[in-house]
């Protein structure tokens, strides 16, 4: 990740940029030549994204049927919703490995201790099941500080945004956000790629998650743009 965030920082300074890159705030296309070169360049590493999606109804009724409130749940979701992703990306290493993890920085994770408790648990989850690695370190960075972070935000926000089908609005800045993902997924092979890197998974209140597609999502949209194009042509 250290070549990647070092051939971005370099992508900003010859672009004369500073600025963060997050897709909510992306709402005017004098940043596409920025927005669109990252995200080309990103997909087109070997850069892994998982994201849990959770359902709010299921959490509702199990807060409910334990008497919990939904920050008392909340609480708990933020121990074991990072402890799933982290363990679902760290299963499949061999060898000696130290991982190093990162946190977008937030007072309520630094209440719960939650640096400690993953360190824990990911560590006790690779003597169990016998693997190498080992969890050197869990550590809150700013996300301003950070284009790791900036990275995962921002493809969050491309899921969500097709997820929601939010590209079926007509404000000025749905559409510079359609204009930018579309433009992105359709150059060489980054379709394919984006559904490959990208995995979704959904919590619907049972021990195992179930595997969404992002494809289904991706491919609803480029028909979409597809139609909304030729018929606004």
């Amino acid at each position: 990740m250290t070549d990647v965030t070092q051939t971005i920082q370099r992508m900003y300074e010859e672009m004369g940029t500073k600025s963060e890159l997050h897709f909510r705030e992306y709402n005017h296309d004098q940043y596409l030549k920025k927005y669109f070169k990252v995200f080309h360049y990103i997909i087109n590493q070997d850069v892994n994204i998982n994201i849990l999606i959770v359902d709010n109804t299921k959490a509702y009724n199990i807060a409910r049927q334990l008497n919990l409130t939904m920050m008392e749940l909340r609480n708990l979701f933020y121990i074991k919703i990072p402890e799933r992703l982290f363990y679902g990306v760290t299963r499949h290493l061999s060898g000696q490995v130290d991982v190093n993890i990162k946190i977008d920085r937030n007072d309520e994770y630094d209440s719960l201790r939650l640096h400690s408790k993953i360190k824990e648990q990911m560590n006790a989850h690779s003597v169990y099941r016998s693997k190498r690695y080992k969890i050197a370190s869990v550590e809150s960075e700013e996300s301003h500080e950070s284009i790791p972070l900036q990275i995962i935000d921002t493809f969050m926000g491309i899921v969500v945004f097709l997820m929601d089908q939010s590209y079926m609005g007509n404000s000025n800045t749905t559409l510079i956000k359609s204009d930018l993902v579309y433009r992105f997924l359709s150059q060489g092979s980054n379709v394919d790629r984006f559904i490959k890197q990208i995995k979704l998974y959904s919590w619907n209140g049972n021990e195992n998650l179930s595997e969404l597609s992002v494809g289904d999502y991706v491919s609803q949209f480029m028909v979409y743009k597809a139609r909304y194009d030729v018929s606004n042509s």
